[in-house]
């Protein structure tokens, strides 16, 4: 089988989703090839198997673009995209027989994420165009049925068309060693919620934290910790920055499945996360201490807790490894394979 994988974002989830994926075809012997927006993202599709494209989608209105994705992808089985931009120019393009089309959506648009009414632009955006290529769309997929029915709720998806196929991470063979600080690996973003970290912070005086990742909210959340134990670091590799924490914290308003939590749970450190969205799917009870979103209080006293008992912390570092286990990269990559074949089965027999 032939696929191409399409992306137009320089970091986050949904490209960490894609290189991964890229890996374990081509492990299982699919012919992938790759569309990505710049010459770093390019480089992780290339160390990984991927025949590979700089193509950029930087405009919002930009056909030109998407006619050099199709003539890179031509003769492909499959063409399955990854954010907005790759699906809409990837969807927009009429088709005339061609290759089978997939769109992972990852989450919620950002006018979405909360109870708040959207503006009238996203609502045209959003509910008129992104769910009007439904159309054009052979295979719709969410990694967690919390988003699916998100989608449907806020959206105006139905929870019937979207397929989900679980993200999944590599698995250490053994855990990785805790290092001595508190913190998080998050986008600087207003969705991760890290002011509450921050706040929690401020109730730990003696706890040292720090927070990998960039993002717009940067110089805000600095401001904000400022006197604080907060460490800034950037952006650092994700087994580099685990390395350092002795608990993982995600104090999110809204997730699908975190990537930076289920590679947490994987390398054998205890998590504290927002009961949001997909986490409680991807971190069963016992694996991870949840609390309610934009809490503080909570989020400091979870953290307490799991620092006072170390009995309790490698509890949940073992029980996380173990849920990791069943939900690897490997096997989001196996159920994706099964499902291109089952759809382009079932288009061959119409």
């Amino acid at each position: 089988m032939r696929v191409g994988l399409v992306t137009s974002i320089p970091r986050g989830g949904p490209l960490e989703h894609a290189v991964l994926l890229a890996r374990d075809l081509v492990g299982l012997g699919v012919d992938v090839r790759a569309v990505a927006v710049d010459e770093r993202a390019a480089s992780r599709f290339a160390a990984v198997g991927a025949r590979v494209a700089v193509l950029p989608l930087e405009r919002p209105f930009d056909p030109v673009g998407a006619v050099r994705v199709h003539r890179f992808l031509a003769g492909v089985d499959v063409i399955h995209t990854h954010d907005r931009r790759s699906g809409l120019w990837v969807r927009v393009v009429p088709r005339v027989g061609g290759p089978l089309r997939v769109h992972t959506l990852h989450g919620l648009p950002e006018p979405f994420l909360t109870d708040a009414a959207p503006s009238l632009k996203a609502r045209v955006a959003y509910r008129g165009l992104d769910r009007g290529l439904r159309r054009f769309t052979d295979v719709l997929v969410t990694p967690s049925h919390a988003m699916a029915q998100l989608l449907a709720e806020r959206v105006g998806y139905d929870v019937g068309e979207l397929v989900v196929v679980p993200n999944g991470v590599d698995v250490p063979d053994a855990a990785l060693p805790r290092g001595d600080r508190v913190g998080t690996i998050a986008l600087l973003e207003p969705v991760k919620g890290l002011e509450y970290l921050i706040e929690a912070a401020r109730r730990l005086p003696d706890t040292r934290f720090v927070i990998f990742g960039t993002g717009s909210q940067e110089a805000e959340l600095r401001a904000r910790a400022a006197g604080l134990p907060i460490e800034f670091a950037g952006y650092v590799p994700g087994a580099q920055a685990l390395r350092q924490l002795s608990i993982f914290v995600l104090p999110s308003l809204m997730e699908n499945s975190p990537l930076a939590m289920l590679e947490a749970l994987a390398a054998g450190i205890p998590v504290v996360a927002s009961r949001v969205g997909g986490i409680p799917e991807y971190a069963a009870p016992g694996t991870a201490t949840l609390v309610a979103p934009r809490d503080p209080v909570a989020l400091a006293a979870a953290i307490a807790e799991l620092l006072a008992d170390p009995v309790l912390a490698g509890q949940r570092a073992r029980a996380g490894r173990e849920a990791a286990h069943e939900r690897s990269a490997v096997r989001t990559a196996e159920r994706m394979l099964e499902l291109y074949a089952g759809a382009l089965s079932r288009r061959a027999s119409r």
